[in-house]
């Protein structure tokens, strides 16, 4: 399956499938969450998700005026099961069960990606074999989750209300969000509410909350000429000293640098 996605904007929908997936932002910026990596995407991001990997993308509301654009490449890993000469990226496609991230990909291979969604089905097929063989050969390519350990989501019902929980973080970053009060708004006791968000994210409800609002800071850094204690404040924490801690174990260097 190839097709190109065009949003206003990117919400919420934490979900999986069997296919494994390659997506190209082709433009926007915003929030990406595959497994429990959570980290900042913008133009010409390029990911493979593997097999029933939980995943979505989030944009900011002051990226909006601009729309979010995707391709996206969806296939099973099994169409280069048993040839010899696809071995090596069969190999390739069952390693990428943590999800992977190639770092500046070269103008050409950007645009085999974005050519793919126009040519015939038929041609679709040697185009992916191409992609993915350079994919293969990427000198940078890094891993993104630690974990493929994901409660599986039975119904509709609790699809919902994972999403609905994510949204609601998402949307309140800059407020206090307390384990209680998330406990409250998902119906559950707070130590089923912790255990419940973890098998879904692969993450603890405040390592979730931290990671996403120093994401949300990194974004807001590269586009405003805010200080960094206003920044801090507008993404929910309540001290510099914690902000500039936390900034520095998840993204390794200060805000200010």
């Amino acid at each position: 399956m190839v097709f190109e996605q065009e949003e206003s904007a990117l919400l919420p929908f934490w979900h999986y499938h069997p296919e494994i997936e390659i997506t190209l932002i082709t433009q926007g910026k915003g929030t990406r969450m595959i497994g429990d990596s959570i980290e900042s995407y913008q133009d010409a991001d390029l990911v493979m998700v593997g097999e029933n990997l939980p995943h979505h993308w989030i944009s900011r509301e002051f990226n909006k005026e601009k729309l979010q654009t995707a391709v996206v490449i969806q296939f099973q890993a099994r169409l280069f099961e048993g040839i010899a000469e696809f071995d090596s990226i069969y190999q390739f496609l069952l390693n990428s069960k943590l999800g992977y991230q190639f770092p500046e990909p070269s103008k050409e291979l950007q645009e085999k990606i974005k050519r793919i969604t126009e040519i015939p089905q038929a041609l679709q097929i040697s185009s992916l074999i191409e992609i993915l063989f350079e994919l293969s050969q990427h000198s940078s390519t890094r891993t993104l989750s630690k974990t493929t350990k994901f409660n599986i989501l039975n119904s509709g019902k609790e699809q919902k209300q994972i999403n609905d929980v994510i949204r609601h973080i998402i949307s309140n970053l800059h407020q206090k969000l307390t384990v209680n009060q998330m406990a409250d708004f998902s119906c559950m006791i707070p130590q089923a509410f912790c255990r419940w968000f973890r098998k879904h994210t692969g993450l603890s409800f405040i390592t979730y909350l931290n990671k996403s609002r120093i994401e949300a800071a990194c974004q807001i850094l590269l586009v405003s000429d805010s200080s960094v204690k206003t920044i801090a404040y507008e993404v929910g924490f309540e001290s510099i000293s914690h902000f500039n801690r936390t900034f520095k174990k998840y993204i390794g260097i200060s805000p200010l640098e």
